[in-house]
């Protein structure tokens, strides 16, 4: 279904860097980014074939197959990015991984990989454009979050756990980033229409709106990314559709 937000961004002649970028909230983000005029570096293991966005965006659309637990690949794409496009105006951290593991399950192993997707390599991404030959003026980091970090769900212990650390990294690290101009802030949201979250999907009906859309996500990343939030740093925005309430 397509939607008239009725509300625009011109990011022409920025560049921004989209994990997660294959599918759901990221490949929505970077849609829209590239609708916007941008130029987008899109990380993820896999690429649908064919991909729409190259065939669009062949000039602006920059996809690289990398994992984001992966860091010296991770700064590799960006080093590469950055010599031949430009430095980066801001970063969409959205690859994110759900495991059911109740807790007579628990499984170390399977819960690193929670840790290392959705907290550390949002954490390396920080680090990583704090670098001044990465970044522009005013750059703005989004992480996306999970209204899991709020309130319980059977199985999603170790996921929870992840969301409400990226939350809190993200506190702390704006007082920290704020010297150099940059902001950061996070997305929290509800239950989306997306192949992750409809496999652990079990409290949808509770949602008073029902279930979101990517391009409800999309549209306040797209907010926080622009100077129109320029004065907006360490904050946590909930779009879950009223589940929270």
């Amino acid at each position: 279904m397509e939607l008239d937000m009725n509300v625009t961004f011109d990011f022409q002649g920025q560049k921004f860097l989209v994990t997660g970028a294959s599918s759901g909230i990221g490949r929505e983000t970077a849609k829209e980014l590239l609708e916007s005029g941008a130029t987008v570096l899109g990380i993820a293991r896999h690429f649908p074939e064919p991909d729409e966005l190259a065939e669009k965006y062949p000039a602006s659309w920059v996809p690289m197959k990398v994992d984001v637990t992966d860091f010296a690949s991770v700064e590799n794409a960006v080093e590469v990015f950055t010599e031949n496009y430009g430095k980066l105006h801001g970063c969409v951290h959205s690859a994110g991984m759900a495991v059911l593991l109740p807790v007579n399950v628990w499984n170390h192993e399977q819960a690193k990989k929670v840790m290392d997707v959705n907290l550390w390599a949002g954490e390396a991404l920080l680090k990583l454009l704090w670098k001044r030959k990465y970044h522009e003026a005013g750059f703005s980091h989004v992480f996306v979050s999970s209204v899991s970090a709020h309130k319980a769900q059977k199985g999603l212990s170790i996921y929870a756990a992840s969301k409400a650390a990226l939350e809190a990294m993200v506190r702390t690290a704006s007082q920290e980033l704020a010297v150099k101009g940059q902001r950061v802030n996070s997305v929290c949201l509800g239950w989306i229409e997306t192949g992750m979250t409809l496999d652990t999907d079990n409290d949808v009906p509770k949602s008073p709106l029902g279930i979101g859309s990517t391009e409800d996500a999309a549209g306040m990343i797209l907010y926080l990314l622009s100077d129109r939030a320029r004065w907006i740093t360490g904050a946590n925005f909930i779009i879950d559709g009223g589940y929270l309430a």
